[in-house]
């Protein structure tokens, strides 16, 4: 029989390979029923993973849950609508843990085939994965040239998603995929239909027990592309109509070739919206909305100095009441700190 020491020491080896391997059901028994594809798509292969998900919770999902089930008991387990969201899932999980539906909207394409055949190992591209995984977990946001493959090599953007998925502490028990209907409507049907896809939809089990739905859609939401595509103009115009959330959108919403979509996000009004000052424009949202500040904001980044709107936010934190500060960073770093309005619609 071997000593003790080298056996401990094997046994140490084996628990890790097999860490790499566990699906992202690991937080319980792995869902029976899932296709191989989804087995394989639902597998951590990031080594550090348990310790970048700790880190992330400690930082920033913990922060958030607290103060959200304090601040934003009203909006709890309402459905909520993310644009440019990439493929963070785990922050609407944290800010609205109540919630039993989030759609994700964003220009990033999943990669549908891996949800009817399973992926071949790629190395570079898990390394690279992982790496962005850890980036995410320090600073809570992605950078999106490397979303778009730009610094390196590509990632697979269906992996990024169910990782977010599993950061949240959610197990995925089955997948389909989206289409969008003439009038709007949401139409699921399984992987490998000849259909071309536009979205993907996860249905996950919380650590509680509760059912979660993720609703993730591809769409252009620059002035060119909606208005080339009137199916995704009333599926928003649908969609954003109970909590709207925004955050490291880069001021997107402030642009004159985003005015489509700034628009139709006031016509009307969703019931409550959640931003940072990257969304939308404060001069809108004081049209429409009772207005609470939280965290602090003094002056934009250097990379938007120019913008009239970001220098409009500073001056509403500066003249209007703060209510608190923020236990938790959101968004872009920047010298100004973290800030979060919440808007609560002032008309029926």
């Amino acid at each position: 029989m071997p000593s003790p020491a080298p056996l401990a020491r094997k046994l140490a080896r084996l628990c890790a390979t097999l860490a790499l391997t566990l699906p992202l059901a690991a937080h319980g028994e792995a869902p029976s029923g899932r296709s191989a594809a989804l087995e394989s798509l639902a597998t951590i292969q990031c080594k550090s993973f348990a310790q970048l998900e700790a880190s992330y919770h400690k930082q920033f999902a913990t922060r958030m849950r607290d103060w959200s089930l304090a601040q934003l008991a009203d909006l709890q387990g309402r459905p909520v609508l993310y644009l440019f969201s990439g493929p963070d899932i785990v922050t609407t999980m944290a800010l609205f843990p109540n919630a039993s539906h989030l759609v994700l909207v964003a220009d990033q394409k999943p990669e549908y085939e891996l949800l009817s055949q399973a992926d071949s190992d790629s190395p570079e591209k898990t390394e690279r994965e992982c790496r962005m995984l850890s980036f995410f977990s320090h600073l809570g946001y992605y950078r999106t040239d490397d979303l778009n493959g730009k610094v390196g090599t590509r990632p697979r953007f269906m992996k990024l998603l169910a990782y977010s998925i599993a950061f949240g502490g959610a197990t995925i028990t089955n997948a389909e995929l989206l289409g969008i209907g003439a009038g709007g409507e949401l139409q699921g049907f399984p992987p490998g239909t000849a259909r071309k896809p536009q979205g993907v939809r996860f249905t996950a089990q919380r650590r509680d027990g509760g059912t979660l739905t993720v609703d993730y859609l591809v769409i252009d939401l620059a002035n060119h592309g909606l208005k080339a595509d009137p199916a995704a103009l009333a599926f928003l115009r649908h969609a954003g109509g109970d909590v709207l959330f925004l955050k490291s959108a880069s001021h997107l919403l402030q642009s004159p070739h985003f005015s489509v979509l700034a628009d139709l996000l006031m016509s009307p009004p969703a019931q409550f919206v959640v931003q940072d000052e990257t969304g939308l424009g404060v001069d809108r949202l004081n049209k429409a909305y009772q207005l609470t500040l939280y965290g602090k904001f003094t002056d934009p980044q250097a990379l938007w100095a120019h913008n009239a709107s970001a220098h409009a936010f500073a001056d509403e934190y500066a003249t209007h009441e703060v209510k608190g500060a923020l236990p938790f960073t959101i968004g872009y770093e920047k010298k100004a700190g973290s800030a979060l309005i919440v808007g609560r619609r002032s008309t029926p």
